[in-house]
């Protein structure tokens, strides 16, 4: 009886080890579970254009998009990512010569370092209205980028997180922002308008620049 069951559950572990191996083939996407949720590592050759990052794969939430998941992919043109995913890492999409468009759910919280650093194309850019941290260069490089919203959840902006944002004509700096570098929009020649509230921490820091000092339009406390 011992030898039997012992055969049936080597027979059921086999069973499901086989059913996950032909369940991963129909996403296009590798991935890893950690503690119950499912990080994404990288992408298939089967890869379409459109990079939609799902919110569960194979009944686990999916909470992540690892570092350098998709580093250098020369056919994203655009990533989606789904309710349910919190945060992007280091590098998740840097270099994507291709990528144009970027969506983000309201569930993601944290953008790392790197993020989408140096794609040159990226114009189109969603953030989660519930973001928190953005790293170090997230933006870097993004000289396509003309627009983007900063979340009032919005606390912290990284180093160099703008850097060479070349065509970036105005941002709104956020109430919430409580860690903010002096050097976050440097190399952004066609900035002509930071819009914030008067005696901020943004504008306690920003006013000591003597470049982007000259920059700054204040808005109304609401």
């Amino acid at each position: 009886m011992k030898a039997e069951k012992k055969h049936a559950e080597t027979a059921s572990a086999l069973f499901q080890i086989f059913s996950e191996a032909w369940k991963s083939r129909r996403t296009p996407f590798r991935f890893e579970k950690q503690n119950g949720s499912i990080v994404i590592t990288g992408y298939k050759s089967s890869l379409l254009p459109k990079a939609e990052i799902p919110a569960e794969l194979q009944g686990f939430p999916v909470k992540k998009v690892g570092a350098r998941a998709f580093l250098q992919c020369d056919f994203i043109e655009e990533a989606i990512l789904s309710d349910g995913v919190e945060e992007i890492g280091a590098n998740a999409f840097s270099s994507c010569e291709r990528l144009t468009k970027v969506y983000m759910a309201d569930s993601v919280r944290i953008v790392e370092r790197n993020a989408f650093f140096e794609c040159e194309n990226l114009f189109d850019v969603k953030l989660s209205e519930l973001l928190q941290s953005l790293g170090s260069r997230a933006f870097f490089g993004c000289v396509g980028l003309r627009d983007v919203v900063l979340p009032d959840s919005l606390e912290c902006i990284g180093d160099q997180a703008f850097f060479g944002c070349r065509k970036l004509r105005s941002i709104r700096m956020p109430l919430s922002l409580r860690s903010l570098p002096r050097n976050a929009f440097d190399g952004c020649v066609m900035l002509d308008s930071i819009y914030l509230e008067k005696g901020s921490y943004a504008d306690r820091v920003l006013s000591q620049s003597d470049i982007l000092s000259k920059k700054l339009r204040y808005i109304p406390r609401i």
